[in-house]
C-alpha cells in the first residue's frame, strides 16, 4: 500500500457498489404491476433490465478514463448525482418510453460505483489485499439482491410500484451525503482529457489481446450471465405457474442472495489462507456441479418452489466464491492499467449480462426448462472460460 494516499473506508466503498445490484433488483418485482399499468407485454417491461445491463456496459469504460484524469472522487460523486435524479424520475414518469429512458440514466450514473470503488482499492491495495477486499465488496453486492427484492415486494403490495423508486432515491441521497464527507481521492497523477484517451486506447488494446484478460471476463460475466437469466423470467414463472406474489418472490430471492453473501464470506477467507486462484477453482468446480444439480432436481421431482430455490442455493453460493477472485484477476494482472481494466472488464461482462437476458427473455415460454436452461449453460460457459486462465503467459 502506497502510504502518501489515504485508503478509502472499505465500508463506504461497499455501500456504494452495491447500488449497481440494488437498483438492478428492486425494480424486478415491480415489473408486473408496471406492465399492467402501462398496459404493456411483460417480454416488453422485462426490457427494463436489459436497458439497465446496456447503460452499465457501454459506460463503465468511459468512466475509468474520466476516473484516471479527473480523479476517483469527482467522478463517483457525479455519478451518484446522477443516479439519484434518475431515481426519482422513474418514480414519476407516466409511460414505459419514459421509464426506459431514466433506467438507462440511473445505470449510466451508477455504473461509476463498481469502476471507482475497485480502481480505489487497487490504488491502495497489494494484489492479495486487492482480492480480499474485493471479496466484501461482492459480498455487500450480494446483500443488495437480498434488501432489493424484499424491500420491493412490501412496498409494491402497500404503496404501489412508484414508492420502490421513491425509495431508492432517498437512500441514494444519504450515500451521496456520506460520500462527500468521508470519500478521500487515491488517484495521485492525473493527465490530460486528450491523453487519458490516448492511454486509455493503448491500454485497451494491450488488454484485449491479454488471455487471461478475457479468461477472468468471461468467467465473471457469464457467471453473472446466469444471475440475470434467472432474473429476467423468474418474477413471471411465480407468479404465473407457482402463483407465488411479489412479497413471498422478495423472500425467496432474499434466500437465494444470502447464500451468495455467504459463498462471498468463506470465499474472503479462503482468499487470505490460501489465495486467489484456488478459492476460484474451488467455486468453479462447485458452479459445475450446482448445474448438475439442477437438471437432477428438475428430472427427480415436479416444479415447484423448491425444486427451483433448492440448487439455486448451491449456483449463487458458488458465484460468490468465483465472482471476488475473476473480477479481480482482469484487473490486478495489469496494476497500470487498473481503471482502464476495471471498466473494460466490467463493461463486457454487464454486455454478455443484457445480452444473456435479452436472449432468455426471447426464448421464455413459460416452463420450467426455459427458466432454468439458460442459467446452466452460461454457467457452464463461466467454468469452460478458465481454460483461457491456465493456458495464458500475460
Amino acid at each position: 500500500m502506497n502510504p502518501v494516499i489515504k485508503q478509502p473506508p472499505v465500508i463506504l466503498l461497499l455501500v456504494a457498489s452495491s447500488f449497481s445490484p440494488l437498483a438492478m433488483t428492486l425494480c424486478i418485482p415491480a415489473l408486473p404491476a408496471i406492465g399492467q399499468e402501462f398496459d404493456i407485454p411483460i417480454s416488453v417491461v422485462q426490457f427494463a433490465i436489459s436497458i439497465f445491463l446496456l447503460g452499465l456496459a457501454v459506460t463503465q469504460p468511459v468512466h475509468g478514463v474520466l476516473a484516471d484524469r479527473y480523479g476517483r472522487r469527482p467522478v463517483l460523486l457525479w455519478g451518484f448525482g446522477l443516479f439519484t435524479l434518475a431515481s426519482l424520475a422513474c418514480a414519476l414518469v407516466n409511460n414505459m418510453l419514459w421509464f426506459i429512458v431514466f433506467r438507462f440514466l440511473q445505470a449510466v450514473g451508477i455504473a461509476t460505483s463498481v469502476v471507482v470503488s475497485r480502481a480505489m482499492i487497487r490504488d491502495t491495495s497489494s494484489a492479495e489485499d486487492t482480492a480480499r477486499y474485493t471479496a466484501y465488496l461482492a459480498g455487500g453486492m450480494g446483500i443488495a439482491p437480498m434488501i432489493g427484492p424484499t424491500l420491493s415486494g412490501y412496498l409494491i403490495e402497500t404503496s404501489g410500484w412508484r414508492s420502490s423508486f421513491f425509495a431508492m432515491a432517498g437512500l441514494a441521497v444519504v450515500v451521496l451525503a456520506w460520500l462527500l464527507s468521508s470519500l478521500p481521492e487515491t488517484r495521485q497523477h492525473v493527465a490530460s482529457v486528450e491523453s487519458a484517451f490516448i492511454q486509455m486506447r493503448t491500454n485497451i488494446i494491450h488488454l484485449v489481446k491479454s488471455r487471461m484478460f478475457w479468461g477472468y471476463t468471461l468467467i465473471f460475466g457469464f457467471g453473472n450471465a446466469a444471475f440475470f437469466a434467472f432474473l429476467t423470467n423468474a418474477p413471471q414463472y411465480f407468479a404465473d405457474e407457482l402463483l407465488v406474489g411479489p412479497s413471498l418472490f422478495g423472500i425467496y430471492m432474499g434466500g437465494m442472495a444470502a447464500s451468495y453473501v455467504f459463498g462471498a464470506f468463506i470465499g474472503s477467507r479462503i482468499i487470505k489462507r490460501y489465495g486467489m486462484e484456488h478459492t476460484l477453482r474451488l467455486g468453479l468446480s462447485g458452479a459445475f456441479f450446482s448445474c448438475g444439480f439442477i437438471l437432477f432436481m428438475l428430472l427427480s421431482f415436479d416444479a415447484g418452489a423448491f425444486t427451483i430455490i433448492t440448487p439455486f442455493l448451491f449456483i449463487f453460493a458458488s458465484a460468490g466464491l468465483v465472482n471476488p477472485p475473476s473480477m479481480t484477476g482482469a484487473v490486478v494482472h495489469h496494476p497500470d492499467k487498473a481503471a482502464t481494466a476495471s471498466g473494460l472488464s466490467g463493461s463486457i461482462a454487464m454486455a454478455i449480462g443484457g445480452m444473456w437476458a435479452m436472449l432468455t427473455a426471447l426464448i421464455y415460454d413459460g416452463t420450467i426448462l426455459s427458466l432454468c436452461l439458460p442459467v446452466v449453460v452460461s454457467t457452464v460457459i463461466s467454468v469452460l472460460s478458465y481454460l483461457l486462465v491456465i493456458t495464458s503467459k500475460n
